[in-house]
């Protein structure tokens, strides 16, 4: 027979530490448009899929928390207990227990300088992948447009990137599909579809069908 209480605490540390793993990983993943862009992943996984492990992790922990607390719920009201034995809500460690949270909660909405410092680090970590990126999205999330809708948006010749697509062996393009899906059918990255989108071969067919 499992001791319940063993369990709920090392599961709880298992998935407190998922959770944190998932969080540095976020912290210091770039902006969704790039990791969309550039198909970024770290340990072969993607950002989408660390945020969905972040957030089951946190509804785990979470739920174990619960169970850890009606566990313990003698020692944890032993803690709102003075001296005298007596149920207390003003004692100091609860006091104190309050006032740091309170702190960060206030120090981080009214970007108090140590909070801004480390909120801007963290704006900056992000931002750095975007400029290691050969070539950024001609929008915000260009990767999630059709084909058709892509070449609406950056005024290219339809019929001409068909062709394009045709000549570099690019398989499954319709106007239908998203740059995303014609990128991952083709095992590379939308970024690496612009790039040969972008050639001046396709520029140079474009100013002929403009003149």
């Amino acid at each position: 027979m499992y001791n319940l209480r063993r369990f709920i605490s090392l599961s709880l540390t298992l998935s407190f530490l998922m959770m944190t793993f998932t969080g540095v990983i976020l912290f210091i993943a770039p902006k969704g448009r790039v990791a969309n862009w550039t198909n970024w992943d770290i340990l072969g996984l993607d950002k989408t899929q660390y945020e969905n492990l972040h957030i089951t992790f946190s509804l785990l922990f979470f739920t174990l928390m619960v169970f850890h607390i009606y566990l313990n719920w003698k020692p944890l009201i032993a803690y709102l207990k003075n001296k005298s034995r007596a149920f207390s809500l003003l004692n100091k460690e609860l006091i104190l227990a309050l006032v740091l949270n309170f702190f960060f909660f206030i120090g981080t909405l009214n970007y108090y300088p140590a909070f801004e410092e480390f909120l801007d680090f963290h704006d900056d970590v992000k931002s750095s992948w975007e400029k290691k990126s050969s070539t950024r999205a001609p929008y915000g999330h260009a990767e999630l447009s059709t084909l058709e809708e892509f070449t609406e948006q950056t005024g290219m010749n339809l019929e001409n990137l068909m062709r394009k697509f045709d000549a570099k062996n690019i398989k499954g393009a319709s106007k239908e599909k998203t740059i995303e899906e014609i990128a991952k059918e083709n095992a590379i990255s939308p970024e690496q579809l612009f790039e040969l989108i972008k050639t001046k071969n396709v520029t140079k067919i474009k100013q002929g069908d403009e003149q």
